[in-house]
């Protein structure tokens, strides 16, 4: 990996942010050598995030946790470890894939064996620092494993042996290690031994591995390639020679290979998928696995450039593994084309991981991208110490998976530091979708996620593509799911495209593969889904005109026709021109059994159409549905009462609801946010169901925090003081009742508005993420804070400003993240500021603040925090300043801070509100105004 210098700025994550993802890029950069005696394994994970530019500290830190023992055997060992509790963000709870919606071609799901990590650094020498990122086989009764190891944190690698009878318990049984080191490697490649893979074909032992050369003046780090080595035993290996060459720097070698591990040829020839996100991904042939070409070339050490199809948004990402003629499903034939896994940051959405994904290429044609989960497999998550921690945190990369006894076995490296296993089964066939509802999806967790990844469906059916582009920064037309603006939950599908303005302007994207299981359409099938045009604007600065609006989804039969060609169709894209709002949601239902009764839907995809067009087009889909429930349209008579506060009940009556809510919805709209639609996250709470009233619990302004635009924000909240409008749907073709309305109780209650956990006792220091990580404020250093302790609901004086600390305990929601929220503000009589205590993270920020006064007017103030771990800067003066933060496994030495900042408003005008600005790393836990009380 390569050497990478970052400032690291008031010890926020922006600048270690940069290194690791500049790390899992390239070849291996120097530093000091990190000392290995007593815990520090575990002071070395739980001092992830100071792995930053050349200077690395072991953090002193209580000792390491994990959710399960395991026994220690060998060198190679993993220590025991006690059951730690469980942050709100949770391995399980971040599954995206489950049996139940994982398409027939993917393996999976995987849980995270109990034993993990099976190896951990040891020693002094040259696995001191890390041991991670092994390729595994079972072989002869053992499970003989490469792994990549380091002496020092950013330090050369170079590979190890080890070996093993269960498959979870590995000993360094050989006094032979490294067993390709730098004396059998050459000088040239000195400076990095990487991520070995192992075969084994005929008795003979193949391993491909990164090669890291240094520069021309003889210092590191210079150039990388693939190299190979053989051998007979997996201890003693050939001198390696050079695969591909660092032209272009190539690295990750896939070899095609079956279930056990054993190559397979492909049409004749072995297979080798390489290459990572920046520097082009590619696919090579051999007749022997050992010299590689192009396809139908001659010429050693070339290639052909392969394209992935990932979003750009999901680079870096790296090939990992490839596999064919494997079994998926109980009782199915395998699966005789490929399934690649590669890691990146796919579906980050801005945030730092580094994941494990699947797709599938053609077995006939090894180049054609087939299908492609549209989220990560497996995910990093904070209640997984050793992926959430270590010499690049937040990190997974498998080099390895082979079937045996029953099960997929993946070893992968967790936190670049670590050796952890994941196994998947045989999943058993899924039964067929309920008939009221064949295909629903609202792209969250557990549910269906699109087969395919920005792909223009050019099959039989398909609308294919012409006179479109990419828009602004893309590669090609979009559609693929993201986490940055939805109809309900946490994700939607995001569309985007360029109209060139041809006389033929059009865009087909296959999202959903339904032929597996083909939904039979009958004459009560309906289509809904809610979609959001994009109007031109700061998130959308390429839109032209309406031109989002003419999109729709569409239906391809198993017979070749498609919903947009049928004579009369009920639906096409170029009929939506002009009739969605952009800008806003609009819920799209139509009737598609009369036009199409009888025909089977095998794909579902989405179309862009519009004659003559001309300029950008953006915008998302959520929560689709096939639905065969004939329409009933409700009416709705009375909301009550008028004003309701968050945690009351409110009554819907009228006629025609339905005896239960099973197939029926409510939907609560309120501030653009929506609740109750299908594929919800279960926020909106029905008490009672029947034909002729409804009630349900207003959501309080607290709940799951989710990722916007802006970053992390909670979007499962009312906004005290605003007008919420409700209605019924009955069934999906047009079954939506009138709207009644009712008014959100206002509150100029600061604690209504919190959507942050920003502190967490010592003994559960992960159960927050003031930063977006697990850093927080330590509860317990708080208290012993200097000049003023802040425990909860103490007060404090600040300059004349009279300040209470949150009375949130440990855990909870306790302050503002700036998500341009409008808080409504005591009111004050003869007030001249507002104060503010909190800080920023992610280094210093700041912004607008708008005031709102009771007279109609308006003024603006700028907002400027302090870094929490920064000396308070030019308006920020310093309220408690403590010698610690908690990070998920323990405290990190180094002073925090609490600030207080102040905005000027107009004496003479009191106070309504304030408008926060848009900056997730502004956090306010407190607020205070000089002034007198004021009569409302």
């Amino acid at each position: 990996m390569e050497s990478s210098r970052v400032e690291l700025r008031g010890w926020t994550m922006v600048g270690f942010h940069l290194f690791a993802a500049h790390l899992r890029r390239g070849p291996d950069a120097p530093a000091p050598r990190a000392s290995r005696h007593g815990r520090a394994v575990a002071r070395l994970l739980a001092c992830g995030a100071l792995a930053v530019a050349v200077v690395v500290a072991l953090c002193a830190a209580p000792t390491a946790t994990a959710s399960a023992t395991a026994p220690a055997t060998g060198a190679a060992h993993a220590a025991g470890h006690a059951a730690a509790p469980a942050p709100a963000t949770t391995a399980a709870g971040n599954a995206g894939y489950t049996a139940a919606n994982l398409p027939d071609w993917a393996i999976g799901p995987f849980t995270r064996s109990a034993d993990n990590p099976l190896l951990t650094p040891s020693g002094s020498g040259y696995e001191a620092a890390a041991l991670y990122n092994p390729g595994v086989l079972y072989r002869g009764g053992r499970y003989r494993m490469l792994y990549r190891a380091q002496g020092s944190y950013g330090g050369p690698s170079q590979i190890g042996y080890a070996s093993g009878t269960d498959g979870t318990h590995f000993t360094e049984d050989t006094a032979d290690n490294p067993v390709i080191g730098f004396g059998l490697a050459g000088q040239q490649d000195r400076c990095g031994l990487e991520d070995p893979r192992l075969f084994e074909l005929h008795g003979t032992y193949y391993s491909f591995f990164t090669s890291v050369h240094p520069k021309a003046d003889g210092s590191c780090y210079g150039s990388y390639d693939i190299s190979e080595s053989t051998s007979t035993d997996g201890v003693h290996w050939s001198t390696p020679w050079v695969v591909e060459p660092n032209a272009g720097n190539n690295k990750d070698a896939a070899v095609v290979t079956g279930a056990d591990g054993t190559p397979r040829k492909v049409n004749g020839e072995y297979v080798m998928y390489f290459g990572q996100g920046d520097t082009g991904t590619d696919i090579a042939y051999s007749s022997d696995l050992r010299t590689w070409h192009a396809k139908g070339s001659t010429t050693p050490r070339t290639a052909d450039p392969l394209d992935v199809h990932y979003p750009k948004g999901w680079q870096p990402y790296e090939v990992s593994v490839a596999v064919t003629d494997y079994r998926t499903v109980l009782g199915r034939p395998a699966n005789q084309d490929i399934v690649v896994f590669t890691a990146g940051t796919l579906m980050a959405n801005g945030r730092w991981f580094y994941a494990i994904s699947e797709e599938e290429f053609s077995g006939q044609d090894p180049t054609l991208m087939l299908h492609q989960l549209s989220d990560a497999a497996l995910t990093p998550t904070p209640d997984v110490p050793y992926e959430w921690n270590g010499q690049t945190p937040k990190t997974v990369w498998t080099n390895s998976i082979f079937f045996h006894d029953g099960q997929w076995m993946m070893y992968y490296g967790g936190g670049d530091t670590v050796t952890g296993l994941a196994t998947a089964g045989l999943r058993r066939p899924q039964p067929a979708p309920p008939a009221a509802t064949p295909f629903r999806t609202g792209f969250e967790h557990g549910q269906p996620a699109p087969d395919w990844v920005d792909g223009v469906d050019t099959s039989p059916g398909g609308g294919g593509i012409s006179g479109v582009t990419a828009y602004s920064g893309a590669s090609g037309p979009e559609a693929s799911a993201r986490q940055v603006l939805d109809h309900d939950g946490t994700n939607a599908l995001m569309y985007s495209g360029q109209a060139t303005g041809a006389a033929d302007d059009h865009a087909y994207m296959r999202l959903f593969d339904l032929s597996g299981r083909p939904v039979r359409t009958g004459r009560d099938t309906t289509l809904s889904y809610w979609i959001h045009p994009q109007a031109k604007g700061a998130d959308a600065p390429g839109v032209t005109g309406d031109n989002s609006s003419c999109v729709a989804l569409d239906l391809v039969f198993s017979d070749g026709s498609s919903l947009h060609g049928l004579p009369g169709s009920p639906l096409t894209a170029a009929s939506q021109c002009g009739t969605l709002v952009p800008g806003q949601w609009n819920r799209v239902g139509v009737d598609i059994g009369k036009a199409a009764a009888g025909r089977k839907i095998v794909r579902i995809d989405l179309g862009y159409d519009q004659p003559g067009g001309k300029g950008g087009y953006r915008g998302y889909v959520d929560d689709i549905a096939l639905t065969n429930t004939p329409a009933r349209t409700a009416t709705l008579s009375s909301v009550t009462p008028a004003q309701a506060a968050p945690g009351q009940r409110v009554t819907v009556t009228g006629k025609g609801f339905g005896s239960s809510s099973h197939g029926r919805q409510l939907l609560l709209s309120d501030a653009g946010v929506h609740w109750g639609g299908a594929g919800d996250l279960g926020t909106l709470h029905i008490d009672h169901w029947s034909d002729t009233s409804i009630t349900f619990t207003v959501p309080k302004p607290s709940g799951p925090a989710v990722s916007t635009a802006s970053g992390p924000g909670n979007i499962w909240r009312v906004e005290p003081g605003s007008v919420a409008s409700v209605a019924v749907v009955t069934g999906p073709g047009g079954g939506t009742s009138g709207t009644g309305q009712f008014t959100v109780a206002a509150t100029d209650t600061l604690s209504d508005y919190y959507n942050d956990v920003g502190i967490s006792p010592d003994t559960d220091p992960g159960c927050g993420a003031l930063d977006n990580g697990t850093d927080t404020y330590s509860a317990d250093a708080l208290a012993a804070a200097a000049p003023h302790p802040l425990t909860p609901g103490a007060r404090v004086d600040i300059d004349g400003l009279d300040f209470t600390w949150p009375q949130a305990q440990p855990c909870n929601d306790d302050n503002v993240r700036a998500l341009g929220q409008t808080v409504l503000m005591p009111h004050r009589a003869g007030a001249t500021r507002i104060g503010f205590l909190g800080a920023a993270t992610n280094g210093a920020h700041s912004g607008t603040v708008t005031i709102h006064y009771t007279d109609g007017s308006s003024g603006t103030a700028t907002l400027a925090q302090s870094d929490w771990g920064n000396a308070p800067g030019a308006g920020n003066t310093e309220v408690a300043a403590m010698t610690y933060r908690n990070q998920a496994l323990g405290r990190q030495d180094h002073a925090f801070h609490v600030d207080e900042q102040t905005v000027a408003v107009d004496p003479d005008k009191v106070v309504a509100s304030i408008t926060l600005p848009s900056d997730k790393d502004l956090h306010i836990f407190a607020t205070a105004q000089d002034g007198t009380p004021a009569a409302k």
